[in-house]
């Protein structure tokens, strides 16, 4: 698998939350890895209360959107 990137982010009480949780070298994904990836999307859907944001893949596609949405 290629190189990607992604994020956790959602609000508490207490202050945000956030996380990179970024593929930095190509290849294979580990069992290990998966494990983290699947762990962080259960934290977001158990923690954020829709607060906030999951999200994987290839950067230059997120960026592209926000840039169309002018969200950068």
């Amino acid at each position: 698998m290629r190189v990607f990137c992604g994020e956790i982010y959602y609000e508490t009480t207490e202050g945000g939350v956030q996380s990179d949780i970024c593929k930095h070298e190509a290849g294979p994904i580990s069992d290990e890895y998966r494990k983290f990836l699947h762990d962080c999307l259960d934290e977001w859907l158990n923690k954020s209360e829709g607060t906030g944001a999951f999200w994987i893949g290839d950067y230059a596609y997120f960026w592209e959107w926000c840039e169309d949405k002018g969200d950068k």
